[in-house]
This record gives C-alpha cells, sequence and structure tokens, in this order.
C-alpha cells in the first residue's frame, strides 16, 4: 500500500473528549497512590484498616486505563472495518509504534541514565532485557524486583501485547463477532482466576502482572465498543458524581472482602473465589467509571484539562521517575502538600515538553497511516 492512499482518512472521524478527562484522573489516582504515604491517609481508620483500603484501591486505575484503551481501540477498527471493508494491520501498527515507542525507549534510556547517579533506579540486565522486548509484566510476575526504574512501564507491555492479537481478531471476525470474542476473553481470564484460587498458589504480583488476568479490562472496554451508543449517553449531570462514586466503592469493596494482600494477617476470604470475586469488583468499577464519564457535554470539560488528558501517557510514565528523584521533604502535613504539588508540577512540566517536542512529530507522522481520525494532535 503506498503512502498517497494512507495519507486519505476517511472523513468521519471519532473522538471523545471527556475520555481524556477520565485519563488524566485514572493518572491522579496513580500518581496519589505512588505519592502519598499510608501514615498521611487519616486516622479515621477505627477496626476497618481505611488507610490500607484507600492505598490498595487507587492502584485499580491501571485497570481503568486498560479498559479504556480497550474500547477506544475496538470502536477505531471497527469504524474502519464498516468504511473501508477491512482493517489494514500494517497501518494499525505503524500507528501503534508512532505513539508508544518513541517516549517508552527513550524513558528507557532516561533511566539507564539516572540509573548511574541513583543506584536505587539502576535495572538488572534481565529485567532491562524484559524491558525492552516488551515483557516487563512477566519478569515482574515471576521475579517481583530488581526492575529499577522500569517497573512503572508493566502496563505498557500488557497494553502492546493487547495490540499485537486483537486486530488480527477484528480482522478475521465477521460482522461484529468480536463480541464472542471478547466474551471469551472474560471467560478465560475467571477460569485463570478461579485456578488459582483452587490450587492457592498465587500473590499480587502473579495476578496483578498476568497479562491473561489483565486482558478482561480490554475485553470489557471492547463489549463498550459494541452495546453503546457512539455519541454518548444521554446520562443528568448530577447522577454522574454518584456513578463515580459507585465505581470507587466496587474497588474499595473487592480490595477489604475479598484480598488477603492488603493489611496484616488479612486472611478472611476463600482462597478459591477469592481472586475471581476481587477481579469482579474491579471490572465493575472500571465499567462504573467508565460511564460515569461517558457522553458528558463538553462545556463541563475545560481545555487545560483535556490537554491534561492528550498527554497522560507522559504523566504516567515520568511520574515515577520524578518521584525517585526528588530529594526528601521533612515530614509533616505542610510538607506533604508541598511534596504533592511540586512532584504533579514537575510531572505534568516533563510530560508536556515530551509532548511537544519528542512525541507530537511521530504523532503527526502517523496521520499519515490514519483512515479513523482520533484526537486531534
Amino acid at each position: 500500500m503506498d503512502d498517497t492512499a494512507l495519507s486519505q482518512p476517511a472523513r468521519r472521524g471519532f473522538y471523545r473528549p471527556e475520555l481524556d478527562a477520565l485519563r488524566f484522573f485514572a493518572f491522579l489516582c496513580i500518581f496519589f497512590l505512588h505519592t502519598l504515604s499510608r501514615a498521611n491517609i487519616g486516622a479515621i481508620a477505627g477496626r476497618i484498616d481505611l488507610r490500607d483500603v484507600l492505598t490498595d484501591s487507587l492502584k485499580f486505575a491501571v485497570s481503568l486505563f486498560f479498559l479504556l484503551s480497550g474500547y477506544l481501540i475496538t470502536a477505531l477498527l471497527a469504524m474502519e472495518k464498516e468504511s473501508a471493508g477491512h482493517v489494514h494491520l500494517a497501518a494499525f501498527y505503524r500507528r501503534r509504534i508512532a505513539r508508544i515507542w518513541p517516549l517508552y525507549y527513550s524513558f528507557i534510556l532516561a533511566v539507564l541514565l539516572a540509573g548511574t547517579v541513583v543506584s536505587k533506579l539502576r535495572p538488572s540486565g534481565w529485567a532491562l532485557a524484559a524491558f525492552t522486548f516488551l515483557s516487563g509484566n512477566w519478569f515482574l510476575s515471576r521475579i517481583g524486583g530488581m526492575t529499577g526504574g522500569l517497573g512503572i512501564l508493566w502496563s505498557v507491555n500488557i497494553e502492546e501485547q493487547f495490540y499485537l492479537l486483537w486486530p488480527l481478531l477484528i480482522q478475521l471476525g465477521r460482522g461484529r463477532s468480536w463480541k464472542l470474542s471478547s466474551a471469551g476473553i472474560l471467560a478465560c481470564s475467571y477460569l485463570i482466576l478461579l485456578g488459582f484460587g483452587l490450587t492457592g498458589r498465587y500473590s499480587d504480583l502473579t495476578l496483578r502482572f498476568n497479562t491473561l488476568v489483565e486482558m478482561q479490562y480490554f475485553a470489557g472496554g471492547a463489549l463498550l465498543a459494541a452495546t453503546l451508543p457512539r455519541d454518548g449517553l444521554d446520562i443528568p449531570l448530577i447522577l454522574r458524581p454518584l456513578i463515580a462514586l459507585s465505581g470507587l466503592c466496587c474497588w474499595a469493596a473487592g480490595v477489604r472482602l475479598f484480598s488477603r494482600f492488603y493489611g496484616a494477617g488479612m486472611q478472611t476470604v476463600p482462597a478459591w473465589w477469592g481472586p475471581s470475586a476481587l477481579y469482579g469488583c474491579v471490572l465493575a468499577g472500571c465499567v462504573l467509571l467508565f460511564l460515569s464519564f461517558y457522553g458528558m457535554s463538553p462545556r463541563w470539560l475545560p481545555r487545560p484539562l483535556l490537554w491534561l488528558g492528550k498527554i497522560s501517557y507522559g504523566l504516567y510514565v515520568y511520574h515515577s521517575l520524578i518521584l525517585a528523584l526528588l530529594p526528601g521533604f521533612p515530614s509533616g502535613r505542610g510538607y506533604l502538600v508541598a511534596r504533592l504539588a511540586v512532584a504533579l508540577l514537575s510531572t505534568i512540566l516533563i510530560a508536556g515538553i515530551s509532548y511537544r517536542w519528542l512525541e507530537k512529530p511521530f504523532l503527526r507522522w502517523r496521520e499519515r497511516f490514519t483512515f479513523v481520525p482520533n484526537r486531534p494532535v
């Protein structure tokens, strides 16, 4: 296929700005997870250890990122197939390379450079090899350490593994048979979770970084793309915060009731159904959070918020390195707020520079292979 054909995208575009706002919300959850120490989340825990529930719940914002990717990639590929009759696989992989790889491999180089000064950021040789070849999540699942500053990239590795196979399923499927593929992936994920539960040989690492377990969120996003109207849902504004709060409560309930990995000695859940119940709550929470934003009127979405969502990939990747390099602050509530502000502003600055000077040129090149225009560069 020549570049002239690839430079003529379909006229029908697909951009949902509220999902950029949701991306930034997901990043903030991860940011606060990594910056707020458990000792500072309040002393109102009482009999229930609220500190552990809150911190362990925020990590599932990564699963929300996965669900968002599943929705958007499926919607865009489905629209491309509807308009062109097939999915341009080579063009899809070029688009994903242009979006992911420049920042990804530049960050690996930045970590290696920082590791020459800060030893804790220096990854082992095996970890570096795993992340270089986009399989760092499996390294974490097996080893659980020695990743230095590269550990944050585990979720990008799972996304890349999803991108490798999903367009093939949509291309080979007839009509909307990818609904069945999505349902099959969901079933496979929960069979694996039940298997872990029945054997009892699982940990937070073996569940969290397992590609087959995490694929349920991509499948959930794909099913949303298959069932929801593309022009959004007309939900009253007053109900949206309640739906979002319900989603967060699903995360917290899953951690509190079905997880044996938080707090000290939390072994109250029967092992065989604990993992599947926990991840079912997480999936339900992700769907509710998605619905709370989906179809939100653009007048409630200020442009700076949309810009922050646009650079959320950089925000997510860079914040871990910035936190590691940030000097220590004295203890105290005021210093904690100062540390949060400095870390967040530094992350936004670095991610903004990265987007403008590193990512944007590749995104413009990507438009030559785009058939359904998405977010404007």
